[in-house]
């Protein structure tokens, strides 16, 4: 069996605090570090019990990511293996729109994207390859992924059922345990048990407050 814990951390630095610069959107995504609270919780996962095993960590190339994935390389003396396929989902050009009609129209539509942007279809292909990778080079052993919301979302879908709560937004079921709740969180963690590439259990593992 190989576990994986999808880890998942948005507490970082108000990008209005920080001095503008030419870089774009996407870039200025890459580049926002954690805040205070988001290095303490970050801190806080190499006592987690279930993450004591860890064999591997993988990270995408956000520096939230890296960042809240160096306690774990630290503590267990592990490198860090980044991979851009496990980054956000690539907003695009919004134009008039905003990021909340982005997310409710790709939760609806996983085909929908804006110019120079991507789709949920295609932020789940580039995870499951990802994760496909993974766990062909590291079966039977404990790896923890530091990833982002959409890309989650996107690649849990695979194999839970889907549905809308009452403000329209994408819920997450996996043998009748919610997975996603459609509700903002600022930490996640979510473990997934697999047999070779055959998943056979996924849980959400709620959040320890400070």
């Amino acid at each position: 069996m190989t576990t994986i814990y999808l880890i998942i951390n948005n507490y970082t630095m108000n990008q209005k605090l920080l001095e503008k610069t030419k870089r774009s959107d996407e870039e200025e995504k890459e580049r926002t570090l954690l805040s205070f609270k988001g290095e303490k919780k970050a801190s806080l996962l190499k006592k987690e019990e279930d993450l004591q095993n860890v064999t591997a960590i993988y990270s995408s190339n956000y520096m939230s990511a890296i960042g809240t994935a160096k306690y774990i390389s630290e503590e267990f003396d592990l490198p860090i293996f980044i991979d851009e396929r496990l980054k956000e989902r690539k907003t695009g050009i919004l134009g008039v729109n905003n990021e909340r009609f982005l997310k409710e129209t790709q939760e609806h539509d996983f085909d929908y994207k804006l110019h120079n942007g991507e789709s949920l279809n295609m932020v789940q292909e580039r995870m499951k390859n990802c994760l496909k990778d993974i766990l062909f080079h590291q079966e039977d052993q404990t790896v923890a992924i530091f990833t982002h919301d959409m890309a989650t979302e996107a690649l849990l879908s695979i194999w839970c059922e889907k549905g809308y709560n009452l403000e329209n937004q994408m819920i997450l079921n996996y043998k009748d345990r919610v997975i996603m709740d459609g509700a903002y969180h600022p930490m996640r963690t979510f473990q997934l048990i697999f047999e070779q590439d055959k998943l056979k259990d996924l849980l959400w593992k709620n959040e320890k407050e400070l």
